[in-house]
């Protein structure tokens, strides 16, 4: 088998396999932040051949990456039962209460007004 690859070389399309072996799907998309090298997990499709919702995979679940492999650390029934993926919904700034604007803020993560001037995402 070819050598193990980072999270940040995984393209759509590439096959998914459970802890046995078996594929369960195609890559669909990666989420994540690059610039931060933080690896959330990956969405799985059918690869296009049937019209259905991608399922979400946690970074946990994935094992080992390999071109064109991505193994997963769950069972065949785990894998069953995968979440459909939702695209997160990040909390507009007027609904944040003043201690968690303080608390993004001693974390330096940006909040407040220079956060959204600049484009600093909150967690």
């Amino acid at each position: 088998m070819a050598d193990r690859v980072s999270w940040r070389v995984i393209e759509r399309g590439w096959s998914v396999v459970d802890a046995e072996g078996n594929e369960i799907g195609k890559v669909d998309q990666i989420t994540g932040d690059v610039e931060e090298d933080i690896f959330d997990g990956l969405t799985i499709g059918d690869g296009g051949t049937v019209l259905t919702r991608p399922k979400y995979v946690p970074s946990e679940q994935v094992g080992e990456i390999h071109v064109g492999l991505v193994a997963l650390t769950i069972s065949p029934e785990e894998a069953s039962k995968l979440e459909p993926y939702t695209v997160p919904v990040e909390k507009p700034l007027a609904d944040l209460a003043p201690e968690d604007d303080q608390r993004s803020q001693q974390q330096g993560r940006g909040g407040g007004l220079l956060g959204l001037l600049f484009g600093r995402r909150r967690f």
